[in-house]
């Protein structure tokens, strides 16, 4: 959803005391946000919190042996080997997943490496602080019962960011062919409009519930690119890991980009640049638009309006979350 996702996981990804799961939930992202599959849902996420990761997936197709063109891109990342999107995953790229180390060579790991050892994988979980990003999951109200039924010390972080700052990265993406000041086209209008509802409804749930008040960080991606590592130490924190060297030289790394080479999904970038770039991207009529349709929300998250057509608006606030 454009909102700095990619980022914060890798941080994980990178942390020798996490067990990071990428997107579990995604051989379920055909049906949207259906309520058709939640139990579903809610059952891949206790297993994948638990370390339990037997007969999640097919495991009758090895990477090896694949051929490209028998599926289409959605069936490819759910069905290549036995854990979903294995090669996003640093620590079932090396030993002792793989006889080599190919934690900094992900593509290789997917020809590389056999199908994961899925006893071996719990082993190695338990110990660890297992870390699942998802995406198109909002019944967080939910979540209560599955922890206290499962005995999990559930954390949830939930990542916001600007609507005004989704819909630039839309447009940069879908009206690639155009050139700044962006005038939105109603499609990435609409669709961002879709996120403020989603979002208001979470930002309901934890306002309305004690134990996700509790359990809950709220992340705007901002503070993160503005703030990177202040806000990441928070994050730990919060997630009862330790800043360490290797994650301080990360995050500088990935956040203090010293090009423009980055691609679309890519981490390497300048993060402060890129937080606030929509106010001189996208056109004034378009940033209108988006501040009347998530104006509740932008309030809650302390994102303030700009009123005149200035890329220089002091546009972040405080959060405004009781």
């Amino acid at each position: 959803m454009r909102s700095g996702s990619t980022f914060l996981g890798e941080m994980f990804n990178n942390h020798e005391d996490a067990f990071y799961i990428f997107e579990p939930l995604h051989p379920l992202s055909q049906f949207g946000f259906s309520k058709t599959y939640l139990n579903e849902r809610l059952k891949i996420l206790k297993n994948n919190l638990n370390c339990n990761f037997e007969d999640q997936y097919d495991i009758t197709i090895p990477w090896k042996s694949f051929k490209n063109d028998e599926m289409d891109l959605a069936e490819t990342l759910d069905k290549r080997g036995d854990f979903i999107f294995r090669s996003k995953h640093r620590r079932l790229c090396a030993p002792p997943f793989c006889a080599r180390d190919f934690s900094n060579d992900l593509y290789s790991c997917n020809d590389e490496c056999g199908l994961v050892d899925l006893s071996l994988a719990k082993r190695v979980c338990q110990p660890l602080i297992s870390v699942a990003k998802t995406i198109r999951f909002v019944e967080i109200e939910l979540l209560q019962q599955m922890a206290e039924e499962n005995n999990l010390d559930l954390k949830l972080m939930f990542l916001a960011r600007d609507p005004r700052g989704i819909l630039e990265s839309r447009v940069k993406i879908y009206q690639k062919n155009e050139t700044a000041p962006f005038f939105a086209n109603e499609k990435n209008i609409k669709a961002v409009d879709e996120v403020c509802k989603k979002t208001r409804g979470i930002l309901e749930n934890i306002e309305n519930s004690e134990w996700l008040k509790n359990r809950t960080l709220i992340i705007r991606y901002e503070d993160l690119a503005m703030e990177p590592q202040t806000k990441s130490a928070e994050i730990l924190k919060f997630a009862g890991l330790e800043v360490n060297s290797k994650i301080v030289n990360w995050i500088d790394e990935n956040t203090s980009a010293k090009n423009n080479l980055s691609g679309t999904y890519d981490t390497s970038r300048d993060s402060r640049k890129t937080a606030l770039a929509w106010r001189s991207i996208l056109d004034y009529s378009s940033i209108s638009k988006m501040q009347e349709k998530c104006a509740e929300n932008m309030k809650l998250l302390g994102y303030k309006q700009m009123s005149t057509d200035d890329p220089e608006s002091d546009v972040l606030g405080e959060i405004k979350l009781a």
